[in-house]
């Protein structure tokens, strides 16, 4: 029996171009489900899917037109990444992780962004933006940098990398917190990602030894991360997307997208599976199984809701020269936390009902289980954190983190 389940995943977006990259993903999604396994098994997300989507245009969201992008906001991603979740976990990373890189790029000078983005095809990019490491030291009108950066997703697709440097203006100096910009030709890449789950997203070690890169393509913490874009009339919507508060929305699109097909999966199979050591068969003649799916259906409902209330915080403050407050900042990660946490909830609960068959190996139920239990945990969704943020910002207190 195969049940009609809805598609919760659906947003009506305003904006024209980034709903012909959401039809153009469901066209590619069959192609995108077919290689999810092999991109688990891999490491990495299949040459393939990645062709696929950089023809849909996905990579291209929070791109701006002129360098032939679609100026989409935090909800654009936000869905559209949610919907390639459901086909595979891992591409919808790369996918937000490019995109958000792309829009950290757009805090850079003028001239660094037209060198990444003026041959009108967005590149794929990769980003470290926490775990400062390296060094780079004043040398002419630029930098000499090394340093190793971990959990460096995309970097096997990318063309450039925004990595987080301290900048030193002498080799015995002060260093500054900072950020700098680096082309695929002047790093190389330790195979470092052996993890249980979100495997194929390759979030392998970058290493950059004693390479130059100009002053314009490196940019202050303050610069990359920190308000003051957002108060400027003439920068760009992408340009006054909070960082932070966006990249960690986005992060927890593949997780929710996971979670819609795992709950598909689980309650398809439930019309063919019995409930081992007991007299019900199928498991949908269970109603503690019926009413387990109902809750979760309402935790991933939930979750959906608290992101998409992020993601229009955001899209609308962007539209203005108003900087969001440190409280409206700390909802929005409270509400990223509580999303995260609910859809690890979600996919556990799910792998209660389901049975031990979810962890064999090649069983695509567990490989779901696995990527939202892994991708919920990420630094800056995971929910302990989150929680206090948010928690500081409605006590008017000030929040654990230097910018939220």
């Amino acid at each position: 029996m195969t049940v009609a389940t809805p598609d919760r995943s659906v947003r009506t977006t305003p904006h024209s171009a980034a709903a012909e990259v959401f039809d153009r993903v469901r066209e590619i999604g069959p192609l995108l489900a077919a290689n999810a396994a092999a991109a688990d098994t891999n490491r990495r997300v299949e040459d393939e899917s990645i062709e696929a989507l950089q023809e849909s245009g996905v990579f291209s969201l929070l791109v701006p037109e002129r360098f032939g992008g679609k100026a989409g906001g935090a909800a654009d991603l936000l869905e559209t990444a949610r919907l390639i979740g459901r086909y595979d976990p891992a591409a919808s990373w790369v996918t937000v992780i490019s995109n958000g890189s792309a829009m950290l790029s757009q805090r850079f000078a003028d001239s660094a962004i037209e060198r990444v983005f003026s041959d009108g095809r967005p590149p794929l990019m990769s980003s470290i933006i926490v775990s400062q490491a390296g060094q780079a030291v004043r040398e002419g009108r630029g930098y000499r940098i090394s340093g190793k950066w971990p959990f460096a997703s995309n970097i096997l697709h990318a063309e450039w990398a925004v990595l987080v440097i301290p900048l030193a203006e002498s080799d015995h100096g002060d260093a500054v917190p900072g950020y700098a910009l680096v082309h695929r030709n002047q790093w190389e890449v330790l195979d470092t990602w052996h993890t249980i789950g979100m495997r194929g997203t390759g979030s392998n070690t970058v290493v950059v030894s004693d390479a130059w890169i100009p002053e314009d393509q490196t940019v202050f913490a303050e610069q990359l991360l920190g308000p003051a874009k957002e108060s400027q009339g003439q920068a760009s919507t992408i340009q006054r997307l909070a960082p932070v508060s966006t990249m960690s929305t986005a992060i927890v699109a593949p997780s929710l997208g996971a979670a819609d097909a795992l709950l598909d999966l689980v309650s398809e199979q439930s019309h063919k599976r019995g409930i081992t050591y007991s007299n019900y068969y199928p498991q949908a003649s269970s109603g503690s199984f019926v009413r387990g799916i109902g809750e979760v259906r309402a935790k991933i409902d939930s979750a959906g809701l608290l992101l998409n209330r992020s993601a229009t915080v955001l899209d609308g403050a962007s539209h203005n020269t108003d900087p969001l407050s440190t409280g409206t900042r700390s909802q929005c990660r409270n509400d990223v936390a509580h999303a995260a946490h609910s859809l690890a909830d979600a996919a556990n609960d799910l792998a209660w009902l389901y049975g031990t068959a979810l962890f064999s190996a090649t069983n695509p139920v567990g490989r779901l289980w696995r990527d939202i239990n892994t991708g919920t945990r990420h630094a800056l969704v995971a929910s302990p954190l989150g929680y206090e943020i948010g928690g500081a910002g409605q006590l008017n207190i000030e929040p654990p983190a230097p910018i939220v």
